[in-house]
């Protein structure tokens, strides 16, 4: 189940929250964050297609994404805060199109078993601005989250 829940944050920042049981062992999932190969085939919502994607899965490395839109490319990077396998990650998160000079966002992602799942909860915090919240971010992590329950099923 998706459940993308708005959480209270600092004012002028947003926090997105999704959850998703996936068909999957928690190796399974942290390797699909943390391989670019995999990542290139979920970390995209629709209606983009991501069409680049690097990473550097050790802590204070880099990732860097790039999703095609009709309207143009949107660049993603960032640094790798906490590598905990299988059990968490913690990233920073910063887009080409938030204004220059925003402070990067952070994304957490928890996978905990449960039975022969593993219960994914994706957490982005320090949104720079509501309006990214409301417009995009919630949609966007469900999307990519029921993504990438697609991929590991058929994987």
């Amino acid at each position: 189940m998706t459940d993308p829940t708005p959480s209270p944050g600092a004012p002028g920042a947003a926090v997105v929250r999704v959850t998703r049981t996936l068909k999957a062992t928690p190796a399974q999932v942290f390797d699909a964050w943390t391989d670019a190969q995999l990542l290139n085939k979920w970390l995209c919502p629709d209606p983009s297609v991501l069409s680049e994607s690097s990473c550097d899965p050790v802590v204070g490395g880099s990732y860097r994404i790039v999703n095609i839109y009709d309207w143009g490319a949107r660049v993603i990077t960032g640094e790798y805060l906490v590598l905990e396998p299988p059990h968490r990650l913690v990233f920073t998160w910063t887009t080409d199109r938030w204004e220059p000079g925003a402070e990067p966002s952070q994304v957490t992602v928890t996978l905990e078993p449960d039975g022969d799942a593993t219960e994914m909860t994706i957490l982005h915090e320090r949104l720079p601005a509501a309006g990214y919240f409301l417009d995009h971010a919630p949609l966007a992590w469900a999307n990519v989250a029921e993504k990438l329950d697609c991929l590991l099923r058929t994987s």
